[in-house]
C-alpha cells in the first residue's frame, strides 16, 4: 500500500477547526440578521427568543456535521493505518 500524504493526515485537524469557525460565523450572521430586523421589539418578545434559539440551533447542527466528518477521516485513517501494519 501507498503511504498516506501528510496533508491528508492532517486533514481531519482543519476539520476540527472550520467546525470552530463556522460555528461562530454561522452563529454571528444571524445573530446580525435577528437584532437587525426585530431591533424594536422588545428582548422578551418570543419571536425574538425562537428566532435566537433557531440560529443557534442551526449554528450547532453545522459544526458537528463538520466535526464528524473531520472524526470520520480521522477514524478511517487509523484504520488504513491498522490494515497496513504501522
Amino acid at each position: 500500500m501507498k503511504p498516506l500524504p501528510d496533508m491528508l493526515r492532517r486533514l481531519p485537524y482543519v476539520f476540527y477547526a472550520l467546525a470552530a469557525l463556522f460555528f461562530v460565523w454561522e452563529l454571528a450572521n444571524q445573530w446580525m440578521t435577528i437584532s437587525y430586523t426585530t431591533q424594536y421589539a422588545g428582548g422578551d418578545d418570543p419571536m425574538v427568543r425562537l428566532s435566537k434559539s433557531m440560529a443557534l440551533f442551526s449554528a450547532v447542527r453545522e459544526a458537528v456535521y463538520i466535526l464528524a466528518n473531520g472524526a470520520f477521516l480521522h477514524v478511517a485513517i487509523a484504520i488504513y493505518d491498522k490494515v497496513k501494519g504501522e
